[in-house]
């Protein structure tokens, strides 16, 4: 299994609507199965909890893979947190397969400054992390990796309109497909939250469900 592979299998965080949660006033708990194939392979959990004006994102996945008679792990954490649409700061980290990442991302005025594994750059103010679980993502055509903070050059258009099967039930989504330096498909429903997610690495389909 290649590193891109290994890097990707969480990268697509797939998560809670953030309109939802705060609507509700409520925290609100989310759980994918992450499958390769048809194979689970790990799950990833994200709780979205609104505090006061401001939302607070937590994310935890992991995933586990054998191939070829080799393990290989990959654990990551990360904690966004936002004002209405507008993404004030996130900090990851993660170990990929024992490579160690941390990011750390902070709005200043009108831009971003982000530090990977201790380089610090500066982004433009409408850069947003690979974070899917928000319709946000499919607005911005720069992104970045929440794993390496690798960017991202991408367009996101609509493909229609599909039922998903996701959450215990089949659902009316809205299919999107992100493309360019990075490609996810991606179904959300009426109210934002992000039902499934698809994505091709070294010939692995890569799916995550909500359960």
């Amino acid at each position: 299994m290649t590193h891109t592979l290994r890097a990707t299998l969480a990268a697509a965080l797939l998560l809670a609507p953030l309109s939802t949660a705060v609507a509700a006033g409520t925290a609100r708990t989310l759980t994918y199965q992450i499958l390769m194939g048809e194979d689970p392979i790990g799950t990833e959990t994200v709780t979205v909890e609104p505090q006061g004006d401001r939302t607070k994102v937590t994310v935890a996945a992991t995933t586990w893979v054998k191939v070829l008679f080799i393990n290989f792990r990959y654990d990551h954490k990360r904690e966004e947190t936002w004002k209405g649409a507008t993404l004030e700061s996130m900090r990851a980290t993660t170990d990929d397969d024992g490579t160690p990442h941390s990011l750390d991302l902070l709005r200043k005025g009108n831009g971003l400054t982000l530090t990977a594994d201790g380089k610090a750059s500066e982004l433009p103010g409408d850069a947003l992390p690979l974070t899917l679980w928000t319709p946000e993502v499919l607005k911005r055509p720069n992104l970045i990796s929440v794993i390496d903070g690798a960017p991202y050059k991408v367009a996101a258009r609509a493909v229609g309109t599909e039922t998903v099967e996701a959450g215990g039930r089949k659902t009316e989504a809205k299919h999107h497909r992100i493309e360019g330096d990075v490609e996810r498909d991606l179904w959300f429903d009426a109210e934002g939250t992000l039902l499934k997610t698809r994505f091709k690495r070294s010939g692995y389909d890569i799916t995550y469900v909500l359960k």
